[in-house]
């Protein structure tokens, strides 16, 4: 199932229904490559907007106050210039619109979310080692790509 907005060819910047995954909204990591002052042609007539081009993505997106002051809160700081080229969390919340509730893409101000390191099962930690002691990975790539417990650090830091 997809939203019926990607139906249509004339939509020229990046909205809610672009972080659609199955029926519900989801995030993104992404990087803002430049800001950048047009207008918008749409069914309220022309309006000078400032886009967003977004690293990754197809088309920019439409940057308002809202989305400004929680760039300056993440970043700490208000100059456009700190925002570019930094991972920043894209969102989709519900706001209040002359429409009634509606779907609005907003940046995070909350920090990025780390990716979880999966944990070496004790029946398993045997086969990692045997792949350190036989030269298939090193002890160092394991600290960093898995959760080890004190005592797996302990054997590995014993090879």
């Amino acid at each position: 199932m997809s939203h019926w907005r990607k139906q249509f060819v004339d939509d020229k910047t990046i909205g809610a229904h672009d972080l659609e995954i199955d029926g519900k909204f989801g995030t993104a990591i992404v990087k803002i490559k430049r800001f950048y002052q047009d207008t918008l042609v749409g069914s309220m007539g022309k309006e000078d907007k400032v886009f967003a081009e977004l690293i990754g993505m197809n088309k920019p997106m439409i940057v308002n106050r809202t989305n400004f002051k929680r760039l300056e809160t993440y970043f700490n700081s208000f100059n456009m210039d700190d925002f570019l080229n930094k991972d920043v969390l894209l969102q989709v919340e519900k706001v209040k619109s002359p429409e009634g509730i509606v779907p609005a893409l907003r940046f995070s101000s909350r920090p990025i979310p780390k990716a979880q390191k999966q944990p070496i099962a004790d029946a398993d930690f045997p086969k990692a080692l045997a792949a350190v002691k036989s030269g298939s990975t090193t002890a160092e790539k394991l600290k960093e790509t898995r959760a080890l417990t004190p005592e797996q650090i302990k054997q590995l830091d014993e090879i």
